[in-house]
């Protein structure tokens, strides 16, 4: 092909003609910003609808005893699910009346109060603006995945606020519980979050993950014992 039909440029005679591509590279390339809001029918919703649309396709080209063998497949993941979300809740709901732990909180002198405190701003925090995402911006002005189009920070924010606040507690329990601090608090963590297994979906099952967050302060006007209050402070031995 003549270089003018193959996209170079022409040249006078004697002259070699310098390629389209050569011309292309020498010229800075200019790259605007991605853009920030995912559109919409993307993130988590999107990929969950492409995953049951290739289930569907798979199951088109599947004989009828493997359809069943999956359906059966879905159904015992979906009751183990349920189990083990039962345990952690369980468990939970056992160590908070054993140990009375929000009494022991409020009251015991042995733990670290400014250590207490600052998790506690901490943890307000990341409630609230937990709060201010699935209450607000989600049931309220009806925006589809807030924490992905219009906030996509919050998430990593709230991660590391997430993990302050437990380091936090941590150091404000040990003088209490010890090391057995640290497993009481994957504990309370599990517990919540196995929690939502329970409740319905929409407003009323987020405005009920609040209501039993903030109720489980108030356990310890329940509990009839003292639990694993360590009122009294450890002996130390007195100076000579």
């Amino acid at each position: 092909l003549p270089i003018s039909q193959a996209g170079g440029k022409g040249a006078p005679p004697g002259e070699k003609a310098e390629p389209c591509f050569v011309s292309a590279m020498s010229k800075p390339q200019k790259y605007g910003k991605l853009s920030q809001t995912a559109p919409k029918g993307e993130g988590l919703r999107a990929r969950k609808v492409g995953a049951e649309d290739s289930e569907t396709e798979d199951e088109t080209q599947l004989s009828e005893r493997e359809i069943a063998k999956k359906k059966w497949v879905r159904r015992l993941n979906w009751i183990w699910r349920k189990l083990t979300a039962a345990f952690w809740v369980g468990i939970t709901c056992g160590m908070i009346y054993y140990t009375n732990f929000f009494r022991v909180i409020w009251e015991s002198p042995l733990v670290n109060r400014t250590y207490f405190y600052m998790g506690l701003a901490c943890l307000a925090f990341n409630m609230s603006l937990l709060a201010y995402l699935a209450l607000w911006c989600h049931c309220v002005l009806g925006i589809e995945d807030p924490w992905e189009t219009k906030h996509p920070k919050a998430i990593p924010v709230m991660a590391i606020v997430g993990f302050l606040t437990l380091f936090l507690f941590f150091f404000a329990f040990w003088p209490v519980w010890g090391f057995m601090t640290l497993a009481m608090q994957m504990i309370f963590f599990l517990g919540f979050i196995n929690a939502g297994h329970f409740l319905p979906s929409g407003t009323f099952g987020s405005i009920l993950m609040f209501v039993i967050f903030f109720g489980a302060f108030f356990t310890s006007e329940l509990i009839p014992h003292e639990g694993l209050a360590h009122y009294t402070p450890r002996p130390t031995v007195a100076p000579a």
